[in-house]
């Protein structure tokens, strides 16, 4: 009994070790979709901030919308149903992207202002999971518990928050440049489906053997779409 008292505690000195460290990148994870506009503003294009508040709409219903898969594979094997719920992530926000533009408009300043808001509240998403992670630090029933060790298990709570900070920018790399490829061509939608679900998958599995090697390819997939997709939008077509 001591001996599992002595590791709970440890457990719960790491999560606050972990969210305190965490709370303090707050300002960097708020300094990405900020950047970002900025970047783009200096080009000449400044935010259409319908647009940027549609695209994160466009998000959160994506999300809502990977709620009853979640609870079609609940009673399946944990690790077939972490696949679906990975493969069902490009499903759901590829074809919300594009019904999203094709009800408004697939202009480029549009597309990309879309762009920025879908990346921006993912951000938003975040900085929300950190709070209720070090929310979990105090308390000590069973639901916590379990939710603790299963951070731990994930090694949510082993990385320095830098981590996530620099998957946010490549993360966001890629939800603008597909906003803007799919805004080129609906067509491309084909191919961001199953780009965007094996994006998530290869960076999970590379994430459990190498953090870096993990955000290394998110930066380089993240990277190649939205030079794509600026270049489609403001090169090809001027």
């Amino acid at each position: 009994m001591n001996m599992a008292m002595k590791r709970n505690e440890e457990l719960d000195l790491k999560i606050a070790n972990a969210s305190r460290k965490a709370m303090l990148s707050f300002p960097l994870y708020i300094a990405v979709p900020v950047l970002f506009a900025v970047a783009f503003w200096l080009t000449g294009y400044e935010v259409e901030w319908k647009a940027y508040g549609l695209g994160a709409l466009g998000w959160i219903a994506a999300l809502f919308l990977r709620g009853p898969v979640s609870v079609i594979v609940m009673k399946m094997p944990q690790e077939r149903a972490k696949n679906i719920m990975i493969a069902s992530s490009g499903v759901m926000e590829e074809t919300i992207r594009l019904v999203l533009l094709a009800v408004t408009s697939f202009g480029s300043s549009w597309a990309l202002s879309v762009g920025q808001g879908w990346a921006a509240v993912e951000v938003l998403y975040v900085l929300v999971t950190i709070i209720a992670i070090k929310s979990l630090a105090n308390r000590t029933d069973e639901k916590a518990l379990q939710a603790k060790q299963m951070l731990e298990a994930n090694g949510n709570i082993q990385t320095s928050p830098l981590w996530g900070v620099l998957e946010r920018v490549w993360a966001s790399a890629l939800h603008i440049g597909a906003t803007l490829v799919v805004a080129y061509n609906p067509w491309t939608v084909i191919a961001l489906i199953p780009l965007h679900s094996a994006v998530n998958f290869i960076a999970v599995l590379l994430a459990a053997k190498s953090i870096g090697r993990s955000s290394a390819f998110i930066a380089a997939v993240g990277g190649i779409v939205l030079l794509l997709g600026v270049y489609f939008q403001f090169i090809l077509d001027k």
